[in-house]
């Protein structure tokens, strides 16, 4: 049978001290870089979820040959409404995320494709970073 010394027990109270002061440190600052990160994620997503919409009721437009709009709520709650053949679905923007501006105020997606006017839709996070779906006329939604 094999004797363990004193000293080979396991770690001291400094060392273990030491460790979880050291690891503190490391979380204090990952932290405030991951809710940054979260942040522009939410915001990205937020204009990547509008352009698929976009992109989604332009092809159901042309589709089933009947124009469909789509109202930018900037008043609370902020989000979007895309209402055709007499149905309304409303989309609400995710927390911490607002327009910055949205002009025009709505959409109309024609049966051929193309949408009544051009416009910029601009979100904003609450750490003042801004993302740009630009719509063309010939109905083409981009992230600028």
């Amino acid at each position: 049978m094999t004797r363990i010394h004193r000293s080979e027990r396991g770690f001291s109270l400094l060392e273990l001290m030491t460790a979880l002061i050291v690891f503190g440190i490391l979380l204090g600052f990952g932290i405030p870089s991951y809710q940054s990160y979260a942040q522009t994620q939410k915001l990205r997503g937020t204009s990547e979820n509008l352009v698929q919409t976009i992109n989604l009721q332009r092809s159901r437009a042309m589709a089933t040959g009947q124009n469909v709009v789509i109202n930018f709520n900037t008043a609370a709650p902020a989000g979007w409404t895309v209402m055709s053949q007499g149905r309304r679905n409303q989309m609400a923007l995710p927390k911490g995320i607002s327009y910055a501006s949205a002009n025009p105020a709505s959409l109309t997606l024609m049966r051929d494709g193309r949408v009544s006017a051009s416009g910029l839709v601009v979100f904003q996070n609450r750490t003042g970073r801004q993302d740009t779906v630009s719509v063309q006329l010939s109905g083409l939604s981009l992230i600028r």
